[in-house]
């Protein structure tokens, strides 16, 4: 799907604030496009937006341990890890223990820690496939045409909400109410969803993703 521009949810924003019939000489912009920024940033750290599950995987080579992010993965983000030892996925666990990093072994890896660079052990004995499923972060939104990344509709209510009660204006509290049922309502979805675990085996794997 295809959502709407910073620049159409600005146009759309102002037009909703009332301030329409000024022409963009009257628009403070810099601040509406804050409204909308701050409004799909805190949107997507509160839900889990499963359009933005993506995965990549990467290619470790013997005597390894460490393996760079993806450059749109927060480490936070990361949802699982699994790798391929030649005929199936096997699932990584997270946690790298002293008493292993005390042990000279190599080996497919079967843990991992989230630090700067993503930390696996054992050492590996030879070439892996590692595939790590994420939360992508949403793509640039600082200019005219660059598109939201997650439901535009609920990041114009969330906007024009804190606008509406930055400007004072008389019906700030009726967006405000619309938009912490729109909220409730999609805390109630995601808290219905089943957990899904990829704990089970494929029998290829995938192409690796080239960046």
């Amino acid at each position: 799907m295809a959502y709407k521009t910073l620049g159409e949810l600005r146009s759309d924003l102002s037009r909703r604030l009332g301030f329409g019939a000024q022409g963009s000489s009257g628009i403070n912009s810099s601040l509406l496009d804050t409204f909308l920024q701050n409004a799909q940033d805190q949107l997507f750290a509160a839900f889990e937006w499963r359009q933005l599950i993506k995965y990549d995987d990467k290619v470790i080579g013997a005597n390894q341990t460490l393996i760079d992010w993806a450059t749109d993965c927060e480490p936070t983000h990361l949802r699982d890890v699994a790798i391929y030892d030649g005929s199936r996925w096997l699932p990584m666990t997270e946690g790298i223990t002293w008493d292993m990093r005390s042990q000279d072994v190599t080996s497919i890896p079967t843990r991992y820690e989230r630090y700067a660079q993503m930390e696996v052990w054992p050492e590996t004995d030879t070439q892996y496939t590692i595939r790590r499923y994420y939360v992508a972060t949403p793509a640039r939104f600082t200019q005219d045409n660059d598109r939201a990344s997650i439901d535009d509709g609920l990041v114009f209510l969330h906007a024009v909400t804190n606008a509406k009660l930055h400007y004072k204006q008389n019906d700030g509290q009726a967006y405000a109410n619309q938009l912490n049922a729109m909220l409730d309502k999609l805390k109630g979805k995601n808290r219905g969803q089943a957990v899904f675990s990829r704990g089970g085996s494929m029998d290829t794997p995938a192409r690796p993703r080239q960046e």
